[in-house]
């Protein structure tokens, strides 16, 4: 089946079968019955399958009808989006952008892009919301918001732009110090940095259960991820962190990465709007944002 000479015909059929007559959709269409008529029988004979029972009391569809019914709705409306999207890129950036996402990756792969971004698009306007709450691109009328975890929320559409894991590490004069632990089961003979939220330390809380946790000692509880960087770079202690966090103070020797992380966990970082067209001033932010970041992802 030649999968360009059936697509074509989806949008007629489309509005035969939710009207129910040939001349019902050909008043609608501005097109003559007869014509409405050879693409169908066009589309039946690509397909292989009868889509109507024709009589003189009108269409029904058939099961093969029904089926092509709820998979063509559902197609089409990815190919408007595609199109739409297409044509966005073609579209000057311009108006104001409304984006949201954790303070730490704002301050770090957002803000050092948007100077370059004011310069190509002068007519563009930034509107950064910094926070840790799980915003509302609907309701909020933002253009999208950076997420990462899996996301459940269906009615937004999901860009996957790169991939979190979570990184065990400390500074060259720690180690030298301190040594590195053998096992997860050495840690409370070190110093960790936790982050503190929700009388939790959430970060150590993923690998660590309670008893563990509660022969560790927290040289220092912060609920920020700048902090917690800049304290193990410091030589305050143990961190763990994002790699988008401290990926690029492991490689350029500022840190040492030590135990793996035992789930070997990889999460997605995304980019959720509330449209399925976009804009043509986030078509920018993202290809921008992407080529910051870098594919893969420069942290590592």
């Amino acid at each position: 089946m030649n999968d360009a000479r059936y697509v074509e015909h989806l949008p007629i059929f489309l509005d035969v079968a939710r009207l129910g007559s040939f001349s019902a959709a050909a008043r609608r269409l501005g097109m003559v019955p007869s014509s409405l008529v050879r693409h169908i029988d066009a589309l039946e004979s690509a397909l292989g399958a009868a889509l109507f029972v024709r009589s003189t009391r009108g269409l029904l569809l058939t099961d093969a009808g029904e089926l092509l019914l709820t998979r063509a709705t559902a197609l089409m409306t990815d190919i408007t989006g595609l199109r739409a999207e297409l044509s966005a890129l073609n579209e000057t950036p311009q108006g104001t952008l409304r984006i949201s996402c954790l303070p730490t990756f704002g301050k770090t792969y957002v803000l050092p892009l948007l100077p370059t971004l004011a310069e190509r698009y002068p007519q563009l306007w930034v509107d950064l919301d910094l926070t840790e709450r799980l915003t509302d691109p609907t309701q909020e009328r933002l253009d999208a918001a950076i997420r990462i975890g899996e996301q459940k929320d269906s009615a937004l559409y999901a860009s996957r732009i790169a991939t979190q894991r979570w990184v065990m590490c400390a500074s060259p004069a720690y180690v030298a110090r301190y040594g590195l632990p053998a096992d997860l089961e050495a840690l409370p003979q070190h110093r960790l940095i936790a982050r503190y939220h929700k009388q939790q330390p959430a970060c150590w809380a993923q690998i660590l259960d309670a008893a563990l946790m509660s022969r560790c000692t927290m040289a220092l509880r912060c609920d920020d991820f700048t902090a917690q960087r800049q304290a193990a770079l410091l030589g305050l202690g143990i961190a763990f962190l994002p790699n988008w966090v401290v990926g690029p103070d492991v490689q350029h020797g500022q840190l040492v990465q030590m135990l793996e992380d035992p789930r070997h966990e990889q999460q997605g970082i995304y980019l959720l709007r509330p449209m399925a067209k976009v804009s043509a001033r986030l078509a920018a932010f993202t290809a921008l944002l992407q080529q910051t970041i870098g594919q893969p992802p420069s942290w590592g």
